[in-house]
């Protein structure tokens, strides 16, 4: 056979393995992507402007005085306040729903539900605020007090006719919920 014919072969095998062998690492490219993809699923992408995703979003409980300066203790007679920072952690700016039907803040003590704002403004409509919140810049809440009470179905103040709670060496946690975050 003429050399030609031989480099010829030769080069023809050579292409056909090079595609197997780029078949199959393609074919197991594809097979881990996939599987990866299951395990490591896609964020959502962002639109400017856009409702904010849970996961972009970071709330804050905050407890203090009436002048919204953190503290943790407080004398008998002092009400504390309370308010929530929000910070969109995303890229771009979104809106988010931080109004009376949307957020909620609870006290405990222990595994007991001290108080509860769900209990409050029982005969009044609650609202949808949607804000746009700008990436990155955290907001903050006005403040409403808790006058140390307990809340239930029938409200959540001392008007209301609740039970004060006690307030020497108790403990009280708090914990705020907006929009589900």
């Amino acid at each position: 056979m003429r050399p030609s014919v031989i480099w010829t072969r030769r080069g023809l095998v050579l292409a056909v393995f090079g595609g197997i062998i780029w078949g199959v690492i393609a074919f197991i490219s594809f097979v881990f992507g996939l599987i990866g993809g299951f395990f490591h699923p896609a964020q959502p992408t962002q639109v400017a402007g856009g409702d904010c995703q849970a996961q972009q979003i970071k709330v804050q409980a905050h407890v203090g005085t009436a002048k919204g300066q953190v503290q943790g203790s407080f004398n008998p007679s002092d009400y504390p306040y309370f308010w929530f920072t929000i910070t969109n952690t995303a890229s771009v700016e979104c809106k988010f729903n931080v109004g009376t039907s949307a957020s909620f803040y609870t006290v405990t003590s222990g595994n007991e539900t001290i108080w509860t704002s769900k209990d409050c403004i029982l005969d009044t409509p609650r609202s949808d605020t949607i804000m746009s919140l700008p990436p990155g810049q955290e907001l903050q809440a006005s403040s409403s007090d808790w006058e140390r009470v307990r809340s239930s179905s029938s409200g959540c103040t001392i008007a209301d006719g609740q039970a004060i709670v006690s307030a020497g060496g108790a403990s009280y946690h708090l914990r705020v919920e907006v929009n589900g975050v």
